[in-house]
């Protein structure tokens, strides 16, 4: 963008507070942001009044699990048009997306890493041992298929990022959101006792979440202990169903599996590519 554009862009942002975090966005996303908010927070109310008597009740904050929002930025793209945010960017990073077309499979993910093809079969391989080690099923990261709603999306991807920690558990801790490349296994166990296919799956997955620019061996990335994703279902749901915002988790073709993203655009009409 000229920088004529980006300052025509600029001044046409407003600010706005969305589940207690403040950014910019353009007027358009705003107004979706507060139909979503207002969505979410009166889905909490009607779960506290289902809660039994007696039953913990969590905070509004604490339900949707929201604790960061990115929006406007100087970047080609829809943040750079104030159209997008990203929800919780340490946590959600850009997994690998595998998706079955008429023309065979498309291992998607971050388009700045589509060189990487031996990390990304990497990736996948490793979630497919963790699956089938949950459930004895392969993983499904597809994109969004024909037909399949938001939650439905939601469950599929889930259900990897559950087997992941599951299969990492016993052996590296999810105290830490991020992982800088050291030894980062429990500090009571001998490097030696973890299973080498449990340790090689554990690299395999972190290297596509990197902190930054896709490498072969990156030092910064989110921590696979974590899981894949850590927005819950009704955040998702709301903003895809409310907001009628695209979800780069299933929603952008070749490119799915950018979790905290959310834009203007419109969904993609299958999982076809």
């Amino acid at each position: 963008m000229t920088p004529e554009a980006i300052a025509a862009v600029e001044s046409s942002l407003v600010s706005v507070r969305f589940l207690g975090c403040s950014t910019r966005v353009a007027p358009a996303l705003a107004v979706a942001l507060a139909k979503v908010e207002a969505a979410l927070h009166a889905e909490w109310q009607r779960t506290m009044l289902a809660l039994p008597g007696g039953a913990p009740a969590p905070t509004f904050a604490g339900w949707h699990g929201v604790r960061g929002v990115g929006g406007y930025r100087k970047a080609a793209g829809w943040h750079g048009k104030g159209l997008a945010i990203d929800l919780n960017y340490s946590t959600n990073g850009y997994a690998v997306c595998r998706t079955r077309t008429a023309r065979g499979v498309v291992l998607g993910g971050e388009a700045a890493g589509a060189g990487l093809i031996g990390v990304r079969e990497a990736f996948m391989a490793a979630c497919d041992r963790a699956c089938m080690a949950l459930d004895g099923r392969p993983a499904d990261l597809s994109a969004r298929k024909h037909g399949e709603s938001t939650g439905e999306v939601w469950d599929r991807w889930h259900r990897v990022s559950d087997a992941v920690v599951k299969y990492l558990a016993p052996y590296y801790p999810s105290t830490d959101a991020l992982d800088v490349g050291e030894a980062d296994h429990f500090a009571w166990i001998d490097p030696a006792d973890i299973p080498a296919q449990v340790a090689t799956d554990y690299q395999a997955l972190r290297v596509p979440l990197v902190i930054g620019q896709p490498l072969p061996d990156p030092r910064t990335t989110r921590n696979p202990a974590r899981g894949l994703m850590d927005l819950p279902r009704h955040v998702a749901v709301a903003m895809t169903d409310v907001g009628d915002l695209r979800w780069g988790m299933a929603d952008f073709a070749r490119e799915s599996g950018d979790g905290m993203h959310f834009d203007t655009a419109s969904k993609i009409a299958s999982g076809a590519v």
